[in-house]
């Protein structure tokens, strides 16, 4: 930790260093001075608010800063120059440009520019624009106008916003506009590749974009509040049509390897994606869009979040490959309109080496602990098909939605375990050693459909309704082999040896239908208002089917010949039918002022009973079973929202609601398998059905202001189960555990999330706060050899971060990650606790426009009760140079694990049983890597 210290200190000292020599090369940082003023309307007086007012040098008409005036007309502008020739020019929709030279007093430092009157349109005789203005109000739009920013002529999308002052890219991901998170981000008001805001941000030419355009959407035009920010970027004519994407490889010690490809091109109608990768460097891809998101034109170089995963357990080869493709139908969807299909298709292949040693400590009683030890070594080989599609459709009044997707996935594994356990009196009790060998084929397919009708409101009666459904299939074909070897050393007539194979085939089906008719108070009563109270009706149906058919052999050791298993030969199918009707009861409270605030409050009460069918057919007798239940489990909400214009948002959510956990044939009844003493389960045909009930509460608020937001959440939960389903173990002497379930009472949960960002926007640079933490906490109810107790458990996560960009120079971030867990057994006055702790330094250095210096430094430290601390460090670094006019080669040379002490470390507990080790993971190379990244916005100029 002293280390992690000393480096964040000398960083942090550095970053103040470049900062101040940045401030102290130029006046504006040490000669600053404020302006402001009031504008109004020529002909009626009143009060112009969301006008453009920016600020010039009056000698080059560069821009220095710009603002929309408040809800009063007023503008005030800090950080200016003193004593320097500045110009003054206003803009608004129907307006000429107001325009007004000044200077501001050194003497004084401010100055009050009074009242500047605009004058429409219509007369307005001659004007001269000096420049667009950077950014407008169109009715409820807010627009940033491209052509007012200077960049680099290799500048993207995300180097422009950056420079925005109203706007925040967070580093993680998120996109603020005025402290409001942007939901949904789309190009020329569609999808852009599946609507990541990377692919957009990072890919598209700042020389293509006209503007960006931000405003609110609400998909219920009568909850007004549930509305989202969307921020839509809007091509330059000719510039929708276009390709952009990588063509990466790269070759380094230890016969370490990596390549890859991305080609995307786009039309208004049609968006086409392929892409493919191969490596050893553990680069996991899991979709289409994820390898789409990795190979973005301006992401590789400033990225340092993409690097090969050394926490990941086991060595790695992928490969992969895919394909993506839309089609609109509508060519410029206007709003409410929208007629799109979507499909991705994802081929990967995984080979995996995993090698694990494990020690696992199970608290018996408060004088007695079981130590197990368990070596694993896990070779396997995956392959993993994956097609899916969706269609939108969606005109006023009504929206079909239809999704699918198909899974297919097969490959084999062996796996050879070694384990032994002891206790306080002896040091080995017993070994329990097994070599399996599986081959699967696994298929799945998924169906989801949703239709949604909401006639306008003249349609006084019928307010509309919400109908869904979704279908899941699947089916499996496994073939396992299981050599298993249990020796005792207290009784050798407890030895047991097993050669066992299986041929396991499952199939399942699950349907489930929703319905929920809108406000039918009207639909019944008409006109009558009923106090204000809206009430729709909802029913949800399930059907669930699941059979098993499992053929198992065991090895005769007279004839040498597998004999069938008469015990564990089996099928069974489950059928599942759950119906839950109700009803949602709500009342709104609302009041606004127009451009001054906005609140409102709903409550929500939805009454419902849940029927619950559970029939089970088998080949054994004891497990045809067939159950009921019924129960009427309300919900209940409370939705607050309190919105001060151009300062703040906040919103409080409460939720109680009320589930069923139903046990199932395996938990009932099952087939006990005796290869693994280690672990025997058994069933409990008297178990009842769990039922939990939650309170969940949620706050957020968010600044509204043009920079130097600051944003906070919390979220609580707690809530208690009835009945839980919970384990009573017999553990003997030679950790040969035999687990019962059963009922019990006393289960209490509790979790809490607390999150907070804050961003210092300064002149030439930026600063980004962002910490947050968990707690969860419960007390679970168990039996161990016939003892009842609580096992009250804790477990914490916090972490926090720091980001510094200063121009596009330099990048710094210092992360901090801190885990614990405890957990105390009562009846025994026994626990244990444990630590997880990492601080990472990373930055990046543009020491030129070509070239770019990464390095990226984990401290990382583990600690458990009765066990050796471990301390290691992760240290990658690379240097990228890029070649041609557009900067589209890149030369990068990577040095990972420098001091190679890469570790993975196995860390957790809960109950009475914690578990600590390592396994292997990817270690030192060194690498170099050649990209080409192709790009072109409009068709090609002739010549």
């Amino acid at each position: 930790m002293f280390k992690s210290a000393f480096f964040a200190v000398s960083v942090m000292l550095l970053v103040y260093g470049l900062t101040a020599r940045a401030q102290t090369s130029t006046p504006l940082a040490t000669h600053i001075g404020t302006a402001t003023g009031k504008v109004r309307d020529t002909a009626q007086n009143y009060i112009l608010k969301s006008a453009t007012v920016s600020i010039y040098k009056a000698a080059d008409s560069s821009l220095l800063s710009y603002q929309i005036t408040n809800n009063y007309g007023e503008f005030k502008f800090k950080n200016l120059p003193v004593n320097l020739a500045l110009r003054l020019q206003i803009s608004n929709i129907g307006y000429g440009t107001a325009r007004k030279d000044f200077k501001i007093p050194e003497g004084k430092n401010t100055i009050d520019l009074q009242t500047v009157v605009m004058t429409r349109q219509e007369i307005l005789l001659e004007d001269v624009v000096i420049s667009v203005p950077p950014i407008t109000m169109n009715g409820d739009t807010l627009e940033f106008n491209a052509s007012a920013f200077k960049l680099d002529s290799n500048a993207t999308v995300e180097d422009m916003l950056k420079s925005i002052e109203n706007v925040t890219l967070w580093g993680d991901g998120k996109i603020t506009v005025n402290g409001a998170e942007v939901k949904s981000l789309k190009v020329n008001g569609k999808s852009f590749f599946g609507g990541d805001a990377k692919l957009a941000l990072q890919n598209i030419s700042k020389d293509a974009l006209q503007k960006v355009q931000v405003y609110n959407t609400a998909k219920d035009i009568s909850k007004p509040l549930d509305s989202t920010l969307e921020m839509n970027l809007k091509l330059k004519k000719g510039k929708d049509i276009g390709y952009f994407g990588k063509i990466g490889a790269g070759y380094g010690t230890r016969k370490r390897f990596e390549t890859d490809a991305s080609f995307n091109m786009f039309t208004p109608k049609m968006q086409l994606a392929l892409v493919g990768a191969i490596n050893n460097i553990n680069k996991i891809p899991g979709s289409v869009g994820n390898m789409m998101v990795n190979s973005t034109y301006k992401g590789v170089g400033t990225n340092i979040g993409y690097q090969p995963d050394f926490r990941m357990s086991g060595i790695n080869r992928t490969s992969a490959a895919g394909a993506s493709f839309t089609y609109n139908f509508i060519e410029n969807p206007e709003y409410e309109r929208k007629s799109t299909l979507r499909g991705n298709y994802f081929l990967q292949g995984m080979d995996s080496d995993e090698l694990s040693d494990v020690l696992s400590t199970t608290i018996v009683n408060a004088n007695e602990k079981i130590f197990e030890n368990n070596r694993s070594t896990t070779s396997s080989n995956t392959t993993t098909h994956r097609f899916d599609s969706q269609y939108e459709y969606a005109q006023p009044g009504k929206s079909l939605n239809i999704s699918q997707a198909l899974n297919v996935n097969q490959g084999e594994s062996m796996n050879q375990t070694l384990r032994s356990a002891g206790n306080l009196s002896n040091p080995l009790t017993s070994t329990n050693n097994s070599v399996n060998t599986n081959t699967h084929t696994n298929k799945s397919f998924n169906l989801n459909g949703s239709y949604r009708y909401y006639p306008y409101i003249s349609m006084k009666r019928f307010r509309g309704f919400n109908l869904d459904y979704q279908l899941s299939a699947n089916q499996g074909d496994s073939k396992q082999s299981n050599q298993t070897s249990f020796k005792s050393f207290i009784n050798p007539a407890e030895n047991r040896d097993f050669d066992r194979r299986y041929n396991t085939r499952t199939e399942g089906l699950q349907q489930s239908f929703g319905l929920t008719v809108q406000d039918i108070k009207s639909l019944i009563f008409g006109d009558m208002k009923l106090a204000g109270i809206n009430i729709d009706l909802t029913n949800n149906l399930s059907l669930r089917s699941n059979k098993n058919d499992n053929e198992v052999e065991d090895l005769d050791t007279l004839t040498k010949n597998y004999r069938p298993n008469v015990y564990l030969n089996n099928s069974v199918q489950t059928t599942v039918i759950e119906e839950t009707p109700g009803l949602s009861i709500s009342k709104g409270f609302y009041k606004n002022l127009s451009n001054r605030f906005n609140k409102g409050i709903r409550l929500s009460f939805q009454p419902k009973v849940l029927f619950i069918a559970q029939e089970n057919k088998s080949d054994r007798s004891f497990q045809n079973i067939n159950r009921r239940y019924n129960r009427i489990a309300p919900d209940a909400s409370i939705n607050m929202n309190d919105s001060q214009d151009s300062e703040y948002y906040r919103s409080l959510n409460i939720n109680y609601n009320t589930t069923l956990q139903t046990p199932d044939i395996q938990q009932l009844a099952p087939l006990t398998d005796s290869t693994n003493l280690y672990f025997l389960q058994r069933g409990n045909v008297n178990l009842k059905a769990a039922v939990q009930q939650q309170v969940i509460l949620n706050f957020n608020h968010y600044d509204q202001r043009n920079k130097n937001t600051f944003n906070y959440d919390f979220l609580f939960s707690f809530g208690f189960v009835k009945r839980t389903i919970t384990d009573s173990s017999l553990l003997d002497d030679q950790n040969r555990r035999t687990v019962y379930l059963v009922n019990a009472e006393g289960k209490r949960f509790m979790n809490l999330r607390i999150g907070f960002n804050k961003a210092l926007k300064f002149k030439s640079s930026e600063l980004q706060f962002n910490a947050g933490g968990g707690l969860n906490a419960d007390r679970n109810p168990s039996y161990m050899n016939n003892v009842f107790t609580y096992s009250s458990n804790l477990n914490t996560n916090m972490n926090a971060g720091i980001n510094y960009t200063l121009k596009s120079i330099l990048a710094v971030a210092l992360t901090q990650n801190f885990d614990t867990y405890n957990s105390k057994q009562e009846a025994f006055d026994t626990k244990y606790s444990g630590k997880n702790i990492s601080t990472t330094l990373s930055s990046n250095y543009n020491l030129t426009k070509r070239l770019t210096l990464n390095s990226n430094i984990s401290f990382n430290q583990s600690s458990s009760s009765n066990a050796e601390n471990i301390n290691f460090t992760i240290w990658n670094a690379n240097a990228t140079y890029r070649f041609l006019k557009g900067n589209n080669l890149e030369l990068k040379l990577s040095a990972l694990d420098l001091l190679r002490q890469n570790n993975n470390v196995i860390n957790y507990g809960g109950y009475n049983m914690y578990t600590v080790g390592t396994r292997n993971v990817l270690q030192q190379y060194f690498m170099t890597t050649v990209s080409y990244y192709p790009r072109q916005f409009g068709k090609k100029k002739k010549g």
